[in-house]
């Protein structure tokens, strides 16, 4: 009996195999091409194939948006030429139906091939571009899903002008212009950049890392040598965090020119992020890192530790959560605890970071007004174009993951399951959400949050959620940050301002908007303007000492030097001041032996 159970085992388990070795072979499939058509109109053109189709009606859609930019771009707009054909090359009749939606009459037929041209006319971390000597894109911009078969895989074969490389966070083939994607999520979700440029790679855990600058020469050799050993202390402080890190290979692709809208910044993905990094000749590695830092922690915390209302993306629409505090706000935290741990900054700056986050908050009226849940779901009313009246989940998650740190840290003192001297922390937090809900293939709620940090701290963290989170009362920063023997010092300087918005340009900063009234009006200046010096002072680097130099001058009239149209200018301005609420913690003379357990828990580095 046992020799023939055995022997049926092996009977049905060899049937099990036959069954799926046929179901993966009749596995709808979608491949696609990507061809450069034209430099000079900045045209894609993509060709997509799905094959083993097995039903009467298929519906294709392109995504609305891409995931870590929370604005509705709608693709399609830039599709032109757009056909369908079956395998004999007759051309499908089809249904538009939705703005991003497709539906095709697939009875009988096996395969399809779609066609259609893209114009990739604006560099941008959400947009695509075709220039001279580059092209850009992301995955959400050009590759169709087939409804139904999210997990279809894919190939995606490139065919580029002579003499182009190639680099994308897709993983590579025996084929150097073919790539392939295990999901259409994997798929959308990668970058890929052709063209000239500069690469440098390095190895972090035995993993492959490829710092990309462009345009080539932009940022130099040595430049790029120093970023690279910092972007890998970057990666090995926090890998440590969770333990491993979860890709095969990584990207950096930096961009060292301006953004062509106002989608600019840095923009995370799964295995690579994409940044503007302003003018290669003054941009310093250190002063790089710390965006780094963020994007890079985005690996765990919203690319695989994901709200609910983001698991899965919908990429047809708006995906409004409450929970962006947790996504954005707690990665800003943590790309100072990186910077700190790795070295790169002391205790002293990791602290003033502390305050700095109570004063972005305590510092804007609109913080009375909108709760960090509120602030999080309404990012899709100005993401990248801010309202009237706001305050930043960003920064509010900043402040509420020190506070949370160390509240945690403080309530579960004496405890076992931490792993900070005895007692739990935010890290804590943040490993469980990987471990539990991300590797068992789930978002997160709040409820869950919650119950994560009642069950490390045993204690009840709702009525903080009610007044933090969903509320907008003041919490008690002395108490909270007294657990680590610090109180929190207030004062109100009155600081000088400028009356204009700016971003970098090559030799200084350029004008972006004018405060009406306000002193650069007054002297003169306009949007386009670049303000090269102010009083001698060049502002190749911003306005980085500016404040301080300009303090004392406040209701002084003092000499910008600009350029418009070409020529050099001298303007007279008068600066003015506004009052600023500064933060500073220091340390308590009184504080408790229990207070300066946690303090080096919190401060400890390795």
């Amino acid at each position: 009996m046992k020799l023939f159970r055995r022997s049926l085992s092996v009977i049905l388990f060899l049937s099990f195999i036959a069954a799926a070795t046929e179901a993966q072979t009749d596995r709808l499939r979608v491949d696609h091409t990507v061809k450069i058509a034209s430099i000079e109109e900045h045209l894609f053109h993509v060709t997509t194939r799905v094959k083993n189709i097995d039903q009467p009606v298929l519906e294709l859609s392109l995504p609305t948006w891409t995931p870590g930019w929370y604005t509705i771009e709608n693709y399609a707009k830039n599709i032109l030429r757009f056909t369908i054909q079956d395998e004999r090359g007759v051309k499908l009749a089809h249904v538009l139906t939705g703005k991003q939606r497709w539906r095709v009459p697939t009875a009988g037929l096996k395969e399809i091939k779609i066609e259609f041209d893209y114009n990739a006319e604006v560099l941008a971390l959400n947009q695509a571009k075709i220039s001279n000597d580059f092209a850009f894109f992301t995955g959400t911009e050009l590759f169709l899903m087939a409804e139904g078969h999210r997990n279809a895989p894919s190939e995606v074969k490139f065919e580029t002008p002579q003499g182009w490389n190639i680099v994308s966070s897709l993983k590579e083939t025996s084929n150097p212009l073919v790539f392939s994607a295990p999901d259409y999520d994997g798929l959308v979700d990668s970058t890929t950049e052709i063209g000239h440029f500069d690469v440098t790679r390095f190895e972090v855990l035995a993993k492959p890392h490829y710092f990309v600058s462009t345009p080539a020469g932009a940022f130099s050799k040595s430049k790029a040598e120093a970023f690279t050993k910092m972007l890998a202390m970057v990666a090995k402080t926090e890998s440590a965090i969770f333990g491993s890190l979860p890709y095969e290979k990584y990207l950096y692709l930096y961009f060292f020119a301006k953004p062509e809208s106002n989608a600019g910044g840095a923009l995370e993905h799964a295995n690579s992020h994409v940044a503007f990094a302003g003018n290669g000749q003054t941009a310093e590695a250190g002063d790089m890192a710390g965006f780094a830092a963020h994007e890079f922690f985005h690996l765990w915390n919203v690319k695989r530790i994901r709200p609910t209302e983001m698991w899965p993306y919908d990429y047809s629409r708006e995906n409004e959560t409450p929970s962006l505090w947790v996504s954005e706000g707690f990665t800003n935290y943590y790309a100072d605890v990186a910077m700190y741990r790795c070295g790169f900054r002391s205790a002293a700056e990791f602290l003033k970071g502390v305050a700095d986050a109570v004063a972005g908050v305590e510092g804007n009226p609109a913080r009375a007004y909108i709760s960090p849940a509120d602030s999080s779901t309404s990012t899709w009313l100005g993401y990248d174009t801010p309202t009237a009246f706001g305050i930043s989940y960003y920064i509010q998650g900043q402040n509420l993951g020190a506070l949370l740190d160390l509240s945690i840290r403080n309530d579960s003192m004496g405890s076992s399951g931490g792993s900070s001297g005895g007692s739990s922390s935010l890290d804590d937090v943040m490993r469980t959400l990987y471990r539990d809900y991300y590797e068992r293939g789930k978002g997160f709620t709040t409820e869950d949050l919650i119950g994560i940090i009642n069950k490390l701290t045993s204690r009840d963290y709702h009525e903080f959620f009610r007044r933090y989170v969903f509320g907008v009362e003041r919490p008690d920063y002395d108490r909270i940050l007294g657990y680590a023997g610090y109180k929190v010092e207030k004062n109100t300087n009155r600081v000088p301002v400028f009356g204009f918005d700016w971003s970098p340009a090559q030799e200084g900063l350029e004008i972006t908007g004018i405060e009406p009234g306000g002193s650069a009006a007054q002297a003169g200046l306009v949007p386009g303007d670049i303000v090269i010096g102010i009083e001698g002072l060049e502002l190749r680097r911003g306005l980085q000492g500016m404040r301080e130099r300009l303090t004392e001058k406040i209701g002084q009239t003092v000499q910008v030097t600009i350029r418009r149209s070409g020529a050099s200018k001298t303007l007279s301005m008068k600066v003015g001041s506004r009052e600023e609420e500064a933060y500073r913690l220091v340390e308590a003379p009184d504080a408790t032996a229990a207070q300066l357990k946690i303090r080096a828990g919190w401060l400890k580095r390795d």
